[in-house]
């Protein structure tokens, strides 16, 4: 995958690849150095205790955070979650168990960006309760926030 030209898709392979990187990482902090997500960099945090382990990955493209999961196995199963996520230069945080709430500065003003998932596929975008869109896919999402709000953070 194209990290520089898509960093949000850091997230989907971090999802992918907690189970093994778990089993990989010591408890403690480390810096991961041996890893297929280059140019990304990536921290981990691991916590064990009897009832639960942890793992806390973030990664950074350049000196900016594109994405953290947080993963967990309570000794029967792993789950991992997108806690946070950088998509066209606003970094959303997860709020409840679909949606993604972020803040970019659109021409000097501030604007609340949503991106929610949806059962039937695709990814709602609201921006300031304006007219919600659909879009196909994370990266065309990506896109129309772009190529129509050209946001910063």
């Amino acid at each position: 995958m194209n990290y520089v030209t898509a960093p949000h898709t850091i997230a989907f392979d971090l999802i992918r690849d907690a189970t093994s990187l778990m089993d990989d990482v010591e408890v403690g902090a480390t810096t991961l150095t041996d890893h297929p997500y280059s140019p990304m960099a990536i921290r981990a945090r691991r916590v064990y205790n009897p009832q639960q382990d942890t793992l806390t990955l973030i990664a950074y493209h350049g000196d900016r955070l594109a994405a953290t999961i947080i993963a967990s196995n309570n000794g029967t199963r792993t789950t991992a979650r997108i806690h946070q996520i950088r998509v066209a230069d606003v970094l959303f945080t997860r709020r409840g168990n679909w949606t993604f709430i972020g803040v970019g500065h659109v021409a000097g003003r501030r604007r609340r960006f949503t991106l929610t998932t949806r059962p039937q596929g695709g990814w709602r975008i609201d921006v300031n309760g304006e007219q919600p869109v659909i879009r196909a896919d994370l990266d065309a999402a990506a896109r129309h926030i772009t190529d129509t709000y050209h946001p910063t953070s």
